[in-house]
C-alpha cells in the first residue's frame, strides 16, 4: 500500500480490486466535501443582504451590506433600481433580507431618530477608486456637529487643486449618512450637492440633526 508525501496523506489502494473492496472512507469523503465547498465559496461573488428602512427623516432609505460592511445606502429609488445600483458597486450576488443586515438597519435608524450620536459602521469600498476612497475616509473624520469644505478635503488628501473632484468623489459616495458627505459644504458657505431628488432639503436636515444651521 502506497502513502503520498503530504502531510494530509490518503492510503492509496495497490489494486482496483482493492479500491472496490474498500471503497471511500469517511474522512475521505469529508476532505473532499470540504475542499469543494472552499473552491465554490472562494469562486462565488460576496452576497450582499439589503432591505429598506421605511418614512425616516430623510425619507425612505435603503440600506445594503456584505459580510465585509456597508455597501449601499441610497434614497429616492424603487426595488430595481437599488438592485442596479448594488450591481454596480461591484460583482454581487444579491439578496432582499432584513434579518442579515439589522444590526445595520437599528443602528442607521437609531441615528436618525437621534436616539445615538454615532454611527461607526464598517463599510465595503472594494469597488471604488483608491482616490474616492481617500476622499471618502478623509470626510468620515469630520466630527458631528462640524461642517469641512471640499478644499480643505483636498488639501487634506494631499491635492489641492483636485476641489471639484472631490466634490464629484462625495457625490457619488455609496453609503452616505455612514460617511457623512453632508458634512463638507462650498468653500462660501453654501451646501453644494447630496444624494436624491429631495437632496439639498435632504442635507440641510441631518446637518440639523446633528446641531448645525446653514444658512
Amino acid at each position: 500500500m502506497r502513502k503520498t508525501d503530504s502531510e494530509d496523506s490518503i492510503d492509496i489502494p495497490a489494486t482496483l480490486d482493492e479500491l472496490l473492496q474498500r471503497g471511500p472512507t469517511e474522512a475521505s469523503a469529508t476532505r473532499a466535501l470540504n475542499h469543494l465547498n472552499q473552491r465554490l465559496a472562494a469562486e462565488l461573488p460576496p452576497l450582499v443582504h439589503y432591505a429598506i428602512l421605511p418614512n425616516t427623516r430623510i425619507g425612505d432609505v435603503w440600506v445594503a451590506a456584505s459580510s465585509v460592511g456597508l455597501v449601499l445606502i441610497d434614497f429616492d429609488l424603487t426595488e430595481d433600481q437599488v438592485i442596479a445600483n448594488i450591481h454596480g458597486a461591484g460583482r454581487f450576488r444579491i439578496q432582499h433580507n432584513a434579518r442579515h443586515i439589522d444590526q445595520y438597519l437599528q443602528a442607521v435608524k437609531a441615528y436618525l431618530q437621534g436616539k445615538t450620536a454615532q454611527l461607526d459602521l464598517p463599510v465595503d469600498l472594494r469597488a471604488i477608486s483608491p482616490f474616492q476612497r481617500s476622499v471618502l475616509m478623509a470626510a468620515r473624520e469630520v466630527p458631528r456637529g462640524q461642517v469641512s469644505t471640499y478644499a480643505e478635503i483636498a488639501r487634506r488628501i494631499g491635492k489641492p487643486r483636485a476641489f471639484r473632484a472631490v466634490g464629484q468623489a462625495l457625490r457619488h459616495n455609496p453609503v452616505p449618512v455612514v460617511i457623512p458627505c453632508h458634512r463638507v459644504v462650498n468653500s462660501d458657505g453654501t451646501l453644494g450637492g447630496y444624494a436624491g431628488v429631495l437632496g439639498s432639503k435632504r442635507k440641510v436636515e441631518l446637518l440639523k440633526l446633528e446641531g448645525v444651521m446653514i444658512g
